[in-house]
């Protein structure tokens, strides 16, 4: 287990690198536990659906793996370790963006500081604005993993039949958005429970209110996911791919801008009040 763990780690470095920054910037803003327990549960969703895939089709649509590299890195249940794990810090990236461009912000000494609470966290508005950027970035991702045998990643699968976005078939996106939805609401559920769960009186463990632009963290690491992607579908000779994923990304830069330079962005007495009310660690 641990020859296959390591050999993953050498055969997927990139993921490691986006899992280690997920868990650090997770960490010193939701806490340990609502972490460990987020990864695992997703993890979990994450493989059942996989497996699901590839026996039957849902909810991905039917596709197989290669197995070339089963004796050279980690798989369990007839998927790869690594694909599965990248569940949890793609849609916790994605929750990361939905957040900041949905409360209101306090710019203190040059950094945007989250006005947010428990309410605005846990909304719908905030879950299904995350499930859909989670999807966006598979519309990247999945077509630059199709030509995986033209980079490092290699042939790692192919789709039964391939579908007609660059191979990608729309039920991928779909069931994309499905376990998406699953894995916010699960990060949801877990921050608010863990918050107030008996014993916790100020600040969930590990949780760094003074690090300086924490709340930058996460949507920075779903930008470098994205740029990553992109940077390698230009590299591989993939433009057209990577120009189709720059003009899905446009409007929504545009509307982000827009909703973070507004001035009824900026949060007034009332929500500065219910802020401190739901994390009075985090004094602005």
């Amino acid at each position: 287990m641990l020859h296959l763990l390591l050999g993953t780690m050498v055969l997927r470095p990139y993921v490691f690198v986006f899992l280690a920054a997920y868990l650090f910037i997770s960490i010193v803003n939701f806490g340990l536990l609502t972490t460990v327990l987020f990864t695992v549960l997703t993890y979990g969703v994450a493989l059942a659906c996989e497996w699901s895939s590839v026996h039957n089709g849902f909810p991905f649509g039917l596709y197989h793996y290669d197995p070339a590299t089963r004796g050279r890195e980690l798989w369990v249940a007839g998927v790869p370790f690594m694909d599965s794990l990248s569940f949890t810090f793609l849609s916790f990236a994605a929750y990361s963006v939905a957040l900041l461009v949905s409360v209101p912000i306090l710019w203190r000494h040059g950094e945007p500081r989250l006005m947010d609470s428990r309410a605005l966290r846990s909304s719908p508005r905030v879950w299904l604005m995350a499930a859909l950027l989670t999807t966006m970035v598979d519309t990247i991702v999945d077509p630059l993993s199709v030509l995986g045998r033209r980079w490092f990643l290699g042939h790692l699968f192919w789709y039964d039949p391939a579908g007609p976005h660059f191979g990608v078939p729309i039920s991928n996106y779909l069931g994309w958005f499905f376990v998406a939805a699953i894995a916010v609401a699960l990060f949801q559920r877990l921050d608010a429970w863990c918050s107030r769960r008996p014993g916790v009186k100020n600040k969930p463990l590990g949780v760094w209110p003074g690090l300086r632009g924490r709340w930058l963290l996460g949507p920075g690491l779903y930008a470098g996911i994205v740029c990553f992607a992109l940077v390698m579908l230009f590299r591989i000779g993939a433009a057209t791919i990577a120009w189709a994923g720059i003009f899905v990304y446009v409007p929504f830069i545009a509307m982000a801008l827009n909703a973070l330079s507004r001035r009824d962005s900026r949060p007034n007495a009332e929500q500065i009040r219910l802020h401190l009310m739901d994390f009075p660690y985090d004094q602005p």
